[in-house]
């Protein structure tokens, strides 16, 4: 359903706007159920779990390496055409129900545009 590479086109973190130096040196690569996500300087390896029978869908992500490391996030996630779009609470938080940061009940949302299928 998602794998592939993608390349980000926007986000925010914490109700900020990302980067747009941190936009522009991104990618995100699924593997089945492994992720690789590069932000910047910053490298997130793990693995996930989707449940698209749930509206809005619902991806649990723990992170082998970065700054998650040994942490577990409940987030959601919404695909359209090539598009992704992915929102995820802090670690042991509830699960957002909403694709923003602004509310404070999600840290991090991000919109991915897919570049090739693996």
């Amino acid at each position: 359903m998602i794998e592939g590479t993608w390349k980000l086109i926007s986000g925010e973190q914490n109700g900020e706007e990302e980067p747009k130096e941190d936009i522009e040196r991104s990618k995100l690569v699924i593997d089945g159920n492994q992720h690789t996500v590069t932000i910047g300087d910053a490298v997130l390896r793990g693995t996930h779990t989707l449940d698209a029978t749930k509206t809005p869908m619902t991806i649990d992500a723990d992170d082998s390496a970065g700054p998650f490391e040994g942490m577990s996030l409940k987030g959601i996630f919404n695909v359209e055409d090539d598009v992704l779009t992915v929102c995820f609470a802090a670690p042991d938080q509830p699960r957002p129900t909403e694709f923003t940061t602004k509310s404070k009940k999600a840290v991090l949302m991000h919109v991915w545009k897919k570049e090739s299928s693996e």
